[in-house]
Formats: C-alpha cells, structure tokens, sequence
C-alpha cells in the first residue's frame, strides 16, 4: 500500500520549540503509514532528524518576511520538489512557511495545515493573507482562544492538540546521567540546593524576577542555594549585569545552551519558569514534570493550565518577586509538599502529554483533510 506523503515546512532547525516539535513528531509517525519529508533552511538538528528515516531538504527561506524575495526564489523548486516526490499534504510551523504553503495550495491544490506554536501579533499582513490552511492546530487552548478572537478562525477549522515529550526516551537520558559528577562540572556542593530555570534568555521569561526572589533566599536563609540559569539570548548580558549588582556571582551559574535538558534536570532541586507575559505552550516545564522535578510557574496563559496550584506545582503572580521567594522557601522547606506537587507532576506528564497520544490526534487530522479534500475535488 502506498504510503502518504507528508512535507513539513519550517524556517531553520535549529535548537528551539518548532524544531523539538517536528522532530518528535516526525519520529513517531514513522510507526504510521507515512512517508514523511521535511524543507527548511537547515540547522543544527537536521542531521538527527535524518537518521530518524526522514527525508530533509535545504531551501533558502530563512526569514521572518512573507514578503522576502526568498521565498519566491524558492517556490517553483518547492513546486517541483512536490511533485516529484508526490506530496499529498504539507505541514506548516512557521509564519512564512504558511504563506509558502498558501502558494503552493493556491497553485496546486495541495492541501496543508498548519501548527500554531505561540501567539501571534495582529499585524496588517495576517489580515490580508491569514494562510492558516486547511485546519490550524493550536498547541494549547490559549492559543486557540486567540485564534478564534484575534484572528476570526472558524470554529470547525481549529483543533487544540497539545504539544508533548517522548517521555520514554526524556527518562531514559536522565536516568543515565551522573548527578554528582555534574554537580562537580558546575562546581556545585553535594549539599547545596539547585534553583533553575531552562528558556531563551528574554525579558518575557522573568529572569529579573527569578534572580531577585533568589537574591533573598540567599541573603535570609539559604547561603548555599544555587541558581541554574540554562539559555541564552538578547537579555544575557542585561542579566549578568543584575547579578553583579545582586551581588550573587558565587550563586549563578549560567550555562547556556545545552543541548540534553537532563544535563541542568539532574541537579535541579526546583524548577522555576516565572514569566510575565502569555505563553504559548511551556515545553520545559513539562519536561522538568516529567522527571519529577516541583516546579514553579507564574499564573498566566497558558502555564496555569499545565498546572494547579499546589497540585502538581505551585502558581505565583507575575513580577511578584516575594510571592516566588515564598513559594521557592516553601518548596525548599516542606518535604511532603514538594514530593507531593513532584509525583503529581509525573503523573499528569504521563497522562496528557505522551508524544504517542499528540501523534495520533495529528494522524486523524490528517486523515480528516485529506477526506475532505479528495470528496471536494480540490487535488490538482
């Protein structure tokens, strides 16, 4: 029986959310009847997805323009490569990959959809061309909500799938690592406790806030606490410059990117994610759930719905610098709490965010479309 040809589209591969995504994704389905391709500018993570059985291919259209010239260069060999290789659907992450997607439709009838991975900004180009696809899927319900209201999505035209982890292989890294010779690596007493936050370096994400609540931990009762800021980004400097002012070099450790989180998860004690703005999933978060680490995140879209307070986490405002304090001291000095909100964390992973279950939601998709396609006559 032949297989269905899936195209996913996106800017780069390089370490990030999108790519993380298509590359579990992509492995997974490879268990299902799909034969699956995959166009990008490249990245550092390309090479891996092309050991996983998919077929990758470099494209110049790495830009943040619908309107670049790039993307135009590109199309007639997108064209091409479409229907050589016989694509039935694409699948598009990014903005301009969408745009690029809408062409292809536009001049083909191959269908698409598309992943929305965050929130998007109601700029003038989106009104004039949405580009959503044939069905847009939100990677969780704040995203579809804003969807829906920002940008008048039909209703029957959006699914909210959450986004996921291969819990199995995330447990299997961590469990091989060596905490206490990690914790040497770091410089990082066997008795000190470990603070940490994984995410790009942005002023979004809270850092300041996180940094502060910190500098009054370790200035009241806890000299030995130490605080993992995994990431990199424009706010870097910014921050290195807070710490200086905090006086808390001997407590920091920046680390930067990394490429396996179960390095910083295996000497995290709690894992804190105190951003001030909407976010569109939190992938991190989970991934520190999964391991079992208590986690710490601030009371917005769409990190409340990931978690409950004093559940299987704690909640705290955003910019409330002695709400997390209290929360980090409360974790740090509770043993029943944090083992509480830690197993709980586990299990709610295990039972909402399976990549095997987002897999299966986005396989019925695609068998959904491509129905409604063939009945409509739309495939060129």
């Amino acid at each position: 029986m032949k297989k269905t040809c899936i195209l996913h589209l996106t800017t780069h591969l390089n370490i990030g959310g999108i790519t993380s995504y298509i590359k579990l994704l992509t492995k997974e389905m490879q268990r299902m009847p799909y034969e699956l391709y995959l166009v990008s500018s490249g990245g550092a993570q390309e090479e891996i997805i092309k050991t996983q059985g998919v077929h990758c291919f470099r494209f110049n259209i790495r830009t943040k323009s619908e309107l670049s010239p790039k993307l135009y260069f590109a199309l007639p060999r997108l064209l091409a490569l479409i229907r050589r290789e016989k694509i039935d659907m694409i699948h598009a992450h990014t903005r301009v990959t969408q745009v690029l997607a809408w062409w292809v439709r536009w001049l083909t009838g191959t269908p698409y959809v598309s992943t929305c991975h965050g929130f998007y900004k109601r700029r003038i180009g989106r009104r004039m061309l949405p580009a959503w696809g044939n069905h847009v899927i939100a990677i969780s319900k704040p995203v579809e909500g804003s969807l829906l209201q920002d940008f008048r999505v039909k209703r029957d035209e959006v699914s909210t799938i959450f986004n996921a982890i291969d819990i199995g292989e995330l447990l299997s890294r961590y469990e091989q690592k060596k905490s206490e010779a990690i914790r040497q690596e770091l410089n990082i007493s066997k008795t000190s406790k470990v603070i940490g936050i994984v995410a790009r370096v942005v002023e979004d994400k809270g850092h300041e806030y996180f940094l502060r609540a910190a500098a009054k931990l370790v200035y009241d009762s806890f000299p030995d606490l130490k605080i993992l800021i995994v990431g990199e980004g424009p706010f870097l400097k910014s921050l290195q410059e807070l710490v200086s002012r905090l006086k808390l070099e001997r407590a920091v450790i920046f680390t930067g990117n990394i490429n396996d989180v179960t390095y910083a998860l295996s000497v995290i004690d709690i894992f804190v994610l105190p951003a001030v703005w909407r976010e569109g999933f939190g992938l991190s978060i989970i991934e520190a759930m999964a391991v079992s680490k208590p986690v710490i995140v601030t009371n917005i879209w769409a990190l409340n719905e990931l978690v409950q307070n004093r559940v299987n986490g704690l909640l705290v405002e955003p910019k409330d610098i002695d709400g997390l304090a209290l929360a980090i001291k409360e974790l740090l000095t509770d043993e029943k709490l944090y083992r509480t909100v830690a197993a709980n964390g586990s299990q709610t992973v295990k039972r909402e965010f399976s990549i095997s279950q987002m897999a299966e939601r986005i396989d019925k998709l695609y068998q959904q479309i491509l129905s409604e396609n063939h009945h409509s006559g739309n495939r060129s």
